[in-house]
């Protein structure tokens, strides 16, 4: 039988990752995009942890509030919610929040994380989403792929080598928030534990969006199982992992 182009690179295991980097565009993507499953891990004695790219000051439509002062609230929250779910470390870029971000920049901070925490998986938020218009998700979703892809390489961003840095390989890559999911992971009972770390983030989700962004990621856990196509009772986080070797000339990485 002749072997299908997806056969020569197999697909990692999220749940045997030894140490998780997970980065999120602003605070809260984490508990939205992966809650549940960051929880399971953390109770297994996974090493999760948590890269901020922008400072989150951009979040609300009160014309009167202000932006440092958002920034910290959110901060804060962020410390809550993570307590939560077992986050074992919070690190924070402080980029502008806004759709303003500086590819480079931001794929040369992150390679700098990815060396100096030495994840054996990445999880970031997919850049590849049909008709997302955030930028800050675009960015970060392709600057953490990118990064994922050449930390191993010492000729990349040297100056982290010069300050005593070494090359790290990442052996996987998670992307949540996908519309090509390929791994799905029973909730259980970290899905209350994902809702918990929500609610922590006040000011972004006052109790009638809260309600409303539960049917909604209620609905998508559904639906998510179903896509599965095994019998999976429980609610469901989808994510699409890949090796930095799919990210590179290999067309068919989308169907894998």
């Amino acid at each position: 039988m002749r072997p299908q182009i997806c056969d020569f690179l197999p697909i990692p295991e999220l749940m045997q990752a030894k140490s998780i980097l997970f980065i999120q565009p602003h605070p809260d993507d984490l508990e939205i995009g992966a809650g549940a499953t960051i929880a399971r891990l953390t109770s297994q004695g996974i090493p999760v942890s948590c890269l901020t790219v922008t400072d989150g000051s951009a979040g609300t439509y009160d014309q009167h509030m202000n932006p440092d002062l958002l920034s910290k609230t959110r901060r804060n929250e962020t410390a809550k919610s993570s307590a939560v779910l077992g986050v074992q470390e919070l690190l924070w870029l402080d980029f502008p929040d806004g759709g303003i971000l500086p590819y480079e920049e931001v794929r040369a901070e992150i390679a700098k994380m990815i060396r100096q925490v030495k994840p054996q998986a990445v999880m970031v938020c997919d850049p590849w989403l049909p008709y997302e218009v955030h930028s800050d998700h675009i960015r970060t979703g392709m600057a953490a792929a990118e990064a994922a892809f050449l930390a191993n390489m010492p000729n990349f961003c040297p100056v982290d080598l010069q300050e005593g840095l070494q090359p790290h390989a990442v052996d996987m890559i998670a992307f949540y928030y996908t519309a090509y999911p390929n791994t799905f992971i029973e909730a259980g009972e970290y899905w209350n534990l994902k809702f918990e770390a929500i609610g922590c983030h006040n000011s972004q989700f006052p109790p009638d969006k809260m309600n409303q962004l539960r049917a909604f990621l209620e609905a998508k856990a559904a639906d998510y199982s179903n896509q599965s196509g095994r019998d999976m009772s429980d609610p469901v986080e989808a994510f699409k992992v890949l090796t930095p070797a799919h990210l590179h000339i290999f067309e068919e990485a989308w169907r894998c």
